[in-house]
């Protein structure tokens, strides 16, 4: 393979990877805990956005109980945009063929 064809197999590379991070940014998922009474909201590449509590599980004699939910809901928001993640990325890099052990480089 000619490095003319290689640079330019690397620039799509890149440029399908450059896309599948935008999409990822505008892509939600979410996680809960508690039976849903604790809801976390993350964006495809991990950033959580937004955490709801329901009132019925708000107990000031039991914060711990609360904090841990709220744990939970956020750790599976964040597993689950790092699924997005992979899903997307190798999608993007899928069709990306050639560039032998550079793949892991972009």
């Amino acid at each position: 393979m000619n490095i003319q064809k290689l640079m330019k197999e690397a620039q799509r590379a890149q440029q399908k990877v450059a896309e599948a991070q935008e999409r990822l940014a505008s892509m939600s998922v979410e996680g809960s805990a508690g039976a849903g009474l604790v809801r976390a909201e993350a964006t495809g590449d991990g950033t959580v956005t937004k955490v709801r509590i329901d009132p019925k599980v708000v107990d000031p004699s039991d914060v711990e109980m609360l904090e841990d939910l709220v744990t939970a809901a956020v750790n599976e928001a964040q597993r689950k945009a790092k699924e997005l993640q992979e899903r997307e990325m190798g999608a993007a890099m899928g069709g990306v063929g050639g560039l032998g052990g550079l793949g892991g480089m972009l």
